[in-house]
Parts: C-alpha cells; structure tokens; sequence
C-alpha cells in the first residue's frame, strides 16, 4: 500500500489515472478514500486522480496528540502530499471538514489551483453551539473514552439516513468507524470547531470555484454553503436533489455529472495554432 511520511505522519494514498489535468479529492470527518469510489472510475478516464486518507483516518497513521488534528495542518498534509507525488498545479475537491482543508490551501497557495470544489462543507463549524449536534457529540465521546469506538459505531443514528444512500454503504460506514482511533476521532472533531473559518477571507479566494451539496443536508451546512457563495466571487452553486451530506453516494451519477461540467468549463487547454 503506497504512503508517504508528511510532516511526520505515514499518510496512505493511491494514485489513478494516467494523463490529464491533476485532481485532488479530500475526505471529511471520519470518512476516507472509499468515499470517493464513485469518482475514481469516472474522472480517472480524464485525470490523474489522487485520493487520501487524513491523518487519523483510514490507513493512515493516527497519532496519540489530540492537539495534531487541527484544519491548518491537515491542510498542510494535503498539499505536501499533493507535491511529493508530483502535483504542480491541480484541481482541489474538499467535502466537509475536507472542505475546509481546501480553503485553507486555496487561501495560502493559489498558484497551485486549477479550480476549487466545496462540497457540502461551511466557512466555519461552529456546530457545538447547536445544543443537540453538542449533547450527540458528548454522548459519542463520552462513549468512545470508556467503551471504544466499536460501542461508538454501535450507536444510533443521530437522524435517518437519506433516501438513496446504500444500506450497504450505511453497514461499511460503521465498521470503519469501530476501527478509528479514539484520539482522532476526539482530536479532529475538536481541530474542526475551533479551525477560525474564512468568513473573513473567503472573499479573497480567486480560484474558479463549484459549490455543490445536496437538499437535504444538515440546514446548518446549507446556509454555509450559500454563504459561501455569497462570499468568493462568481462562485457556481449546484444543489444535488433528494440527497443528504454525501450525494457522491447517494446519487452518484448527478454528482459526477455536475463536478465533470464544472471541471471541463474551467480546464485549460493550449491555445490553437492560427492557421495562415
């Protein structure tokens, strides 16, 4: 299995594709590279594709320090692994809290962008200030310290899943989660409310940006995605119909659909000979 040690943490990665224009894709919390299984075949035929998995998450390394798990630095892992594996320029995909690594990296380092995806994330995650998000997230951590995260999986949905999401996709969710580390799954949810959010800077994003998320998301995540739009200039906005946080599941043929026509508007080509 390929990894590579980034700012001191074993970091797992594949690479698919052959040729084209490079293609980042950023899982959120708790999520890893299967979250992407729908995209791979279908942008692989276009694009040289890499996928991670984040620190603390999937098969790569977890590290004991809670305090490691912060938005910036995993930001920091995504573009150090984007150019050990040759990634001059590259288009950047984030879901979630992935979404917000994205920014970060769109806000530092702009001349490496192609094009920015925001999908289904917010400028901040200020979520611990819903009373109900932060007693579901006491009882989960509570959960994981004295039993484990196999008693975490084991727990309840906190809200039905969406219509199309997969029952098989909702059973292989939850063993990944039993095997996630305590510590990064405590750790990147703490990293994630206290990341300073970019309501303040968004504005300042530059990169041809796709905003995309599904109808029936969290309203929290909604309103921060049309804030979002509100805040980095001519941002493209596309709504996934009947589909909750994860449309690239649940209804991945439109979520494909919509990311590849972002993707071709904005791809660069080389100008035409003039013929004379």
């Amino acid at each position: 299995m390929p990894s590579a040690a980034i700012n001191g943490v074993d970091l797992y990665y594949e690479l698919h594709g052959d040729s084209g224009e490079a293609l980042v894709l950023v899982h959120g919390y708790t999520g890893d590279i299967s979250d992407w299984r729908h995209l791979i075949p279908e942008f692989s035929r276009t694009h040289r594709v890499l996928v991670l998995d984040l620190r603390g998450h999937g098969e790569s390394q977890a590290p004991p320090d809670r305090s490691v798990y912060t938005v910036p630095q995993m930001s920091h892992d995504v573009e150090a692994l984007a150019e050990h594996v040759g990634f001059d320029r590259y288009h950047l995909l984030g879901h979630s809290m992935g979404g917000a690594a994205v920014q970060e990296v769109a806000l530092r380092s702009p001349q490496k962008l192609l094009s920015l995806t925001l999908h289904d994330t917010a400028h901040r995650f200020n979520l611990d200030a819903d009373s109900v998000i932060a007693v579901w997230r006491g009882l989960q951590f509570g959960m994981a310290e004295s039993k484990g995260m196999a008693a975490v999986a084991d727990m309840a949905l906190a809200l039905p899943p969406p219509p199309h999401m997969p029952a098989e996709r909702l059973e292989e969710t939850k063993k990944r989660l039993s095997r996630m580390s305590v510590d990064a799954f405590i750790g990147a949810w703490n990293g994630l409310t206290a990341w300073e959010g970019t309501e303040g800077r968004a504005n300042n994003i530059r990169t041809p940006t796709l905003i995309i998320y599904g109808d029936l998301d969290m309203p929290p995540l909604i309103e921060a995605s049309l804030k979002l739009a509100q805040l980095i200039p001519d941002a493209t906005v596309e709504v996934i119909p009947e589909t909750g946080h994860s449309p690239q599941w649940e209804r991945p043929a439109l979520f494909n659909a919509a990311l590849r026509a972002f993707l071709e508007k904005v791809a660069t080509r080389p100008l035409r000979k003039t013929l004379g």
